[in-house]
Parts: structure tokens; sequence; C-alpha cells
């Protein structure tokens, strides 16, 4: 006989909050504990925050006048599977489910993180980066966590906050020349290519060892340039979707998986190319200031009798930080 116990008020509330998330999750949102965290932070408001900028990039916020809100993140687990594919038909193409499904989650840890800065009120997030993740325990379980810090720029009217994959010091850089973030653009393409007979050839000779002849493999070189192609063409549709005049900050990742597999008592191994590009598409502001001409300050080296030009970042920092100079030119002459 079974005596189950009987559950506390505060279990049933973690399993009501547990079969929400998940219900979240489905609708491309994010877990019920991650909102209420944020709602509450963003509800009492504070100096304290959390940030992936280093020690530069946050100064260099702080001195355009951006605040760090606090580092956002979004995750997506997706089960990625080829098996039967274009290895069954022995033939060479793009795996299409297999680059949607990595699109897919990598758009939605996106979506994710962009929900958790705009429950912050941030105007949008800078040092974007998006981790791909494999286990031992399943290769067919991939993760997709995007990672960034919201921050909240004055004077700019609140919205769906951007997403920048540049580093907080790049994009300060970025919006002193006048231009502003649009977003993230993301190209994905995996292309599988069957190692025919001639390629077996080339590789192979008679008694299965490797080949010594020097010789291209031209299909291979032929499917890394299709896999290229395709997301590069996926990439520029994203930049025209956010009608933005460039992208910047360009990141490729490629990586070929080797797949092995036999017939007939005898091993074959084809290639499966994964090609990611992922980059921060840009417009010229209408609305931005101009830029405050640097200050020159002439010093004269007695010791050396040489003259010296100091370039300062900025006024402020002229008067404040000694540290921070640019050298604009060096021994220009002897004082007699």
């Amino acid at each position: 006989m079974f005596f189950w116990k009987k559950q506390s008020e505060a279990e049933k509330l973690a399993l009501e909050k547990q079969k929400a998330s998940i219900k979240a999750l489905e609708a491309g949102d994010i877990p019920i504990r991650a909102r209420e965290r944020l709602e509450e932070q963003a509800r009492f408001g504070s100096n304290f925050f959390t940030s992936n900028l280093t020690t530069r990039e946050y100064l260099c916020a702080r001195e355009a006048g951006y605040q760090p809100i606090s580092q956002v993140m979004g995750t997506s687990f997706v089960n990625i599977s080829f098996m039967g594919g274009l290895r069954a038909s022995r033939s060479t193409g793009e795996v299409v489910s297999v680059s949607q499904a990595q699109l897919q989650a990598r758009t939605l840890a996106l979506t994710r993180m962009q929900k958790e800065a705009e429950i912050l009120g941030a105007t949008g997030i800078v040092g974007v980066r998006v981790i791909m993740r494999n286990y031992d325990w399943s290769q067919s379980q991939v993760e997709f966590t995007a990672i960034g810090t919201a921050i909240r720029v004055p004077d700019v009217p609140p919205g769906k906050p951007f997403t920048c994959s540049l580093s907080g010091q790049e994009f300060w850089q970025l919006h002193q020349a006048g231009y502003w973030p649009k977003g993230v653009c993301l190209g994905v393409c995996s292309y599988y290519v069957w190692t025919d007979i001639n390629t077996r050839n080339l590789l192979y000779n008679w008694w299965g060892n490797s080949n010594s002849n020097n010789a291209e493999v031209t299909s291979y070189t032929q499917g890394f340039y299709e896999a290229r192609e395709r997301a590069m063409s996926r990439l520029i549709l994203d930049i025209r979707e956010h009608e933005a005049d460039g992208v910047v900050g360009m990141k490729v990742d490629q990586d070929v998986e080797d797949v092995e597999y036999e017939i007939n008592d005898r091993t074959y191994h084809d290639f499966l190319i994964h090609f990611n590009l992922m980059g921060t598409s840009i417009v010229k502001d209408p609305h931005a200031k101009a830029v405050k001409p640097r200050s020159t300050l002439v010093v004269l080296d007695l010791a050396s009798k040489s003259t010296r030009n100091l370039e300062y970042a900025s006024d402020a920092s002229a008067n404040t930080n000694r540290g921070n100079i640019d050298m604009v030119s060096d021994d220009v002459g002897d004082e007699e």
C-alpha cells in the first residue's frame, strides 16, 4: 500500500511556475522566474549592475553617458539530426533541416536575450556573443546561448532593444562617428558533401592507403564554396530586412564534420560543412550629435629639448585622466 505525501502550497506554486515556464518557452518567451527577477530589478532600480564589459569598455560607456544595466542571456537547446537524408541518397547538397534548426535556435536565443533587455528598459545590448556547445551524452543535442550587456542610452526613445555584436568600446566609437546599430544579422548553411567514386580514387589507392599524389579535391572545395555562398545570401537578406546600410564586426565560423559510415563491410567518409556568419547591421544616424574636436596640448620636454603634441580623447578626460593619450607627433625640432 502506497501513501502519497500531500503537496505543500510552496510545492504546488513551484509546479505551477514550472508548467507556466514550459508554456512560455514554447511560445519563444523566457522562464517565469527569470521574468520575475528582471521585473523586480526594473521596479526597484539601482546603481548596481552586472556586465561582460572590460574595464576600458565600461569607462568609455560612462564617459559617453551610457548606463550599463545588466548582463542578459537567452538560451535554446535544439535536437539536430541529419541521419537518413543526403547520406542515404548518396548525393551532395544542403541539409535544409539542419540549416533551419541552427538558424531557429540562434534566433530564439537572441530573441529571449532581447526580451530580458526589454523588461529592464534597456536601449540595446552590446558585446553580444552566441556560444554553441555539444554534449557527449547526446551528439544530436546542441545548445545555443546568446550573452550580452544591456545598456541605456540617454535621449533615445524607448522601443525594442537593438542587438550589437560589437564590444562596448567599438559601439562607443561607432556612435561617436554618427552610426547606429540595427541588430545582429545571421547567415547559416549546413552542406553535405558525398565522397563519390572519383574522389575516393583520388584520396586512396587500390589497397586503401592514402594516395601520395598532390591534387586538389575539387568536390570538397566546391562544397565549401557553396556553403559559404548560401550563408552569405541569407546574411545579405537579413541586412535588407533590417533596412541597414551594411554590416560590421563580421565573425565567420566554419566547421567540417567527418561523417563515417559502412556499406557492405567497407568504411566510407563524407563531409558535413557548417558555415555560420554573424555581424551587426548599421545605419547612418540622422540625429547624431556632432563630434567635438579633440583638444591638443603642446608640451616642451626641457630634458631632451624637443616639442611634442599630445592629443587627448576628450576635454573632460584631458583634465582628469592623463593616461589616455594618443601620440600625434614626436620630436619636431630642437630648441636653442
